[in-house]
């Protein structure tokens, strides 16, 4: 696996918090409601990293 900056940490995580809300939002009022939970836990995690590694870059 090849290392990467934390800059590009963040980005990657902006990325994949994008795409999680999308499937949270696809998902919601399609899928049961304990799918659409533990997609919620994910895009809460995937916040919270997108957070600090942003904070951790400025």
């Amino acid at each position: 696996m090849t290392d990467i900056t934390i800059h590009q940490a963040a980005e990657k995580a902006q990325q994949a918090h994008s795409l999680i809300m999308d499937i949270l939002e696809k998902a919601n009022g399609r899928c049961p409601t304990e799918l659409v939970d533990l997609i919620t836990i994910a895009c809460d995690l995937s916040g919270e990293i997108r957070e600090s590694l942003e904070e951790a870059t400025k």
